[in-house]
C-alpha cells in the first residue's frame, strides 16, 4: 500500500516536472543555431524552474539606463553588470539564457539604452545590436525646413518629434534657447534659412530640443560674427541678406557662380529692377498656399508673397538653408 502511494506520488511528480519542462521549453523557444543539442537540453533543464523570470520586467520604469560593452568583454561580466543595474534578478540565469540563444557569441561591443520595463530576455536579445557611440547628421545647403525635419526624423538613434520640431521652426512654438540672430528677425517668424548647413554629431538619444538648439547656435557661431557688418555695408538687414543668400544658393549650379549671381542681383536691386529669380517661383510652386507642387510656373500669381519675378525687394523670408553668403557688391 505504501509502495503504491509512493509510486503514484513519483508518477505525479514526473508528470508535473515534464509538463513544467515542456512549458519552459516552449517559452524559451528554439536554441541558437550553433548551440549543440546536448548543451541545449542541459540549459533548458537549468532554466526550467525559473524561466518565467526571464520574460517579466523587473519594473514598469521606462527611465533609460546606459550600458557600454567594451571590446572583448566576457558575457559573464556583462550579465553581472546588467543584474547590478537591477535589470535582471539573476546574473547566472541571464548568462545561461544568453548561451542558450547564442547571444553570448553574437553580443556586440558598443553603446546600449536599456530600461527596467524590458524583460531580461528582451535585454539579452538587444545586446546583439549595439547603438552607435555617436550619430552623424548632415544638413545640406539648399534644403527647406521640411527636408531638414524629415532627415532628422529618419535617424533611428535620435529622439525627434517631427511635429514639435516643425512647429518650432515655423515659429508656432517657443524655441529651446536664446539666439543672437533672433534679435534681428521678426518675432515668431520662420527659421527656414537659419538652419545652418553643416555636419553635426549628437549622442544617441538626443532630444528634439537639443538637436534644434545645436543647429541654431551653429548659425550664431558661424554667421553672426561677420554677417552683420556685411549686411550693413550693402544696406541690408539680416533677414534681407539671408534671404538673398538663400536665393543665390538655389540659383547657382556651381560654387564659382555665386559671386557673379550675387553681383547681378545686387545691381538689379540697386536699380529698382525686378529680381527675376527662378528659385522664388519654384518655392511658390511647392507652397500649400497655392495648392502644392505644380509643373506649370505660369499658374503662380505674380503677387504670391514668395515670388520675386515682379517684386523689387527681397521676399518675406529665406527660401532654405544656404551654403555661404556672397552678397557683397
Amino acid at each position: 500500500m505504501v509502495f503504491a502511494l509512493l509510486l503514484c506520488a513519483a508518477a505525479a511528480f514526473v508528470y508535473m516536472a515534464t509538463a513544467s519542462f515542456l512549458a519552459s521549453a516552449t517559452q524559451l523557444g528554439a536554441p541558437g543555431p550553433r548551440v549543440r543539442a546536448v548543451q541545449a537540453l542541459w540549459l533548458r533543464a537549468a532554466l526550467a524552474l525559473s524561466s518565467d523570470q526571464l520574460f517579466v520586467a523587473t519594473s514598469p520604469d521606462t527611465q533609460p539606463l546606459s550600458l557600454t560593452i567594451e571590446q572583448n568583454e566576457l558575457p559573464a561580466a556583462v550579465a553581472q553588470r546588467i543584474a547590478a543595474l537591477g535589470l535582471a534578478p539573476d546574473a547566472q540565469q541571464l548568462l545561461r539564457y544568453m548561451i542558450y540563444k547564442g547571444y553570448d557569441t553574437q553580443m556586440q561591443a558598443g553603446y546600449f539604452k536599456l530600461n527596467h520595463s524590458m524583460p531580461p530576455a528582451e535585454i539579452a536579445a538587444a545586446l546583439v545590436n549595439a547603438m552607435p557611440s555617436e550619430v552623424r547628421v548632415r544638413i545640406w545647403a539648399g534644403w527647406r525646413a521640411g527636408q531638414v525635419v524629415a532627415s532628422l526624423a529618419a535617424q533611428p538613434h535620435l529622439q525627434i518629434d517631427s511635429s514639435a520640431l516643425l512647429s518650432m521652426i515655423e515659429g508656432r512654438a517657443p524655441l529651446p534657447g536664446n539666439y543672437l540672430f533672433r534679435n534681428m528677425v521678426p518675432p515668431n517668424s520662420s527659421l527656414e534659412g537659419y538652419l545652418f548647413p553643416a555636419d553635426y554629431v549628437f549622442p544617441p538619444g538626443t532630444s528634439t530640443n537639443a538637436v534644434l538648439d545645436a543647429i541654431l547656435r551653429r548659425f550664431d557661431d558661424e554667421v553672426m560674427g561677420t554677417l552683420r557688418a556685411d549686411a550693413s555695408a550693402i544696406g541690408f538687414d539680416l533677414p534681407q541678406l539671408v534671404t538673398l543668400a538663400s536665393i543665390i544658393q538655389r540659383e547657382a549650379m556651381l560654387d564659382e557662380e555665386r559671386p557673379l549671381i550675387a553681383r547681378v542681383f545686387l545691381n538689379r536691386l540697386a536699380q529698382g529692377m525686378p529680381l527675376m529669380a527662378d528659385p522664388t517661383t519654384q518655392y511658390a510652386l511647392s507652397s500649400p498656399a497655392i495648392g502644392g507642387p505644380s509643373s506649370r510656373w505660369i499658374r503662380v500669381p505674380l503677387n504670391t508673397p514668395t515670388t520675386l519675378m515682379s517684386l523689387r525687394a527681397c521676399r518675406p523670408a529665406p527660401l532654405q538653408t544656404r551654403a555661404c553668403f556672397q552678397c557683397k557688391p
